[in-house]
Parts: structure tokens; sequence; C-alpha cells
């Protein structure tokens, strides 16, 4: 009788629940990883050479949430009025963000200072562009600059056009940078109080001379600022462990030029 239909039916079912049991794990290993994929949040920041250094501090304090993912298209030289900038936002909008991080406007000054009511509505013109397909952006300001470099009153006038973007739309979101990496007064500062209530170093030198550019702890900060709208607007969580002191901050583009951010704090101020 253990030959017979009757006798073999239990381990004949056995086997077919194995299979079905298999298919199962098969579906979900195959369906997980795109339910992981649409809860994450997808940020890209443009902007020029200063938004290329805030990168690494922005990538590490918005995925350390585990549900953001950060596509970094920052290069020097990008301006709203520049040759090309078309197709770089193209290109930066392709994957449809659902945020997207703006820092620029150094490359544009010339132009925004001799009509600024011309590149006001070229902001309008970007944003429509920006937001076509239900995007968010967040607008940071230009952060304050070096005082020999003599263009803080246009910087102050390129703000107030970003800011009044922000004033008439609800889809953009903007950032005075002066009080995140400026001193008590929000003019520039080569050192400051970080993420964590330390002095850090925020801005590069450069030949001995302060410079515009960012070192981690300025990046961090400004990380820190665009992770608080996030998680405030999308409702995602907090971030877990110390992001602002991972090895993005041993990043090559803060040894450049060499010891730039290597200078000893001696101050906050």
């Amino acid at each position: 009788m253990s030959g017979s239909p009757i006798g073999s039916t239990p381990r004949v079912w056995a086997r077919r629940w194995v299979f079905l049991a298999l298919l199962v794990v098969a579906a979900l290993v195959a369906f997980l990883p795109s339910v992981s994929s649409d809860r994450s949040l997808l940020v890209v920041s443009i902007g020029d050479s200063v938004t290329y250094d805030a990168d690494p501090g922005l990538r590490a304090a918005l995925e350390a949430t585990g549900s953001v993912v950060v596509d970094t298209r920052s290069i020097g030289g990008v301006g709203l009025l520049r040759p090309g900038i078309d197709n770089y936002l193209a290109d930066a909008l392709s994957d449809d963000p659902a945020v997207v991080v703006v820092m620029l406007g150094g490359w544009d000054l010339g132009e925004i200072v001799a009509d600024p009511a011309a590149y006001a509505v070229r902001l309008d013109e970007v944003a429509n562009r920006l937001t076509a397909d239900g995007a968010h952006v967040v607008w940071l300001a230009m952060p304050p600059t070096p005082p020999g470099e003599g263009i803080e009153e246009a910087r102050q006038t390129a703000n107030g056009l970003f800011g009044e973007l922000a004033d008439r739309r609800s889809d953009v979101d903007y950032v005075a940078t002066g009080p995140l990496l400026g001193d008590e007064a929000g003019a520039f500062t080569r050192f400051r109080t970080g993420v964590m209530g330390l002095d850090v170093q925020v801005r590069k030198v450069r030949d001995g001379r302060d410079d515009g550019h960012l070192c981690p702890g300025g990046a961090a900060l400004l990380g820190r600022a665009v992770l608080d709208l996030v998680v405030d607007r999308f409702d995602v969580s907090e971030p877990s462990g110390e992001w602002w002191a991972g090895e993005w901050t041993t990043d090559a583009r803060y040894d450049d030029p060499p010891g730039a951010c290597a200078a000893m704090v001696t101050s906050s101020g």
C-alpha cells in the first residue's frame, strides 16, 4: 500500500506546499525592494561650487533618516543665466525628485544688480520648471561672503529676490544662511558654533585669506537646516547616529586647496 496514490498523498501535498511557499518568498523578494524604493524620498541638490562643498553634509544629514535618498548635482559655475543651464536643470529633474535644494547666485550677480526685475522673472520661470511635476523647492540663500570680495551688497540684493520668490509661492521655502553660517550679526566668519554646540571652522582659507567655500562644519549646518524642513514637511524620521562626524568629512573637496579646512579654532567670531 505504501506505493499507492493514497499512501503518497501526504508527501505530494507537502511538496506542493513547499513549492507554493517558495513562490511566495520569491514574490516578496522581488516586491520588497520596490516598496522600499517607493517609500524613499528623493532629494536633488543643484548649485555652484559653494553648494558642491555643502553636498556631503546635506547627504549625510538626510540619508541618516533611512528614508531619504540624495542625488547631488552641484558643480562649479552654475547660474540661472549661464550657458547650458536649461540642460543642467532638465538632467537634475530627470528622476522626478520630491525635493529640490537650490543654492546659487554668485555667477549671476552682475545681471542681478543691473536688472533685479528681470532676474525676478527668471526666478519664477525656473521655479515653475522645478515644481512642474510636484517637487518642493528649498532655496538656500547665498552665504555671507568675505569682506575682501566686495560683493556683500550684491549678495543682499540676490537674497532679497530669493526670499521674495518664496513669499509669493507655497511650493518654495527660503532659508537664510547668515544666521546659519555667519556671526551674531549674520556677517562672514571663519569659525562659529557647529551642529553639536562646539566651535568649528565653517569656511575655508585660501592663500592665508578667508574664502567663501565651505568646510565640513559649515556643510553640516546647512544639512541640519534642510533636514529640519524635510522632517517637518514630509514627516520623515529624525536621523540616527552621529552623521555630522562621518567619513564624508574627510572628502578631498575639504582639502582643496591643501589645508583649507585645517585652521585652528581660536574664537567663535
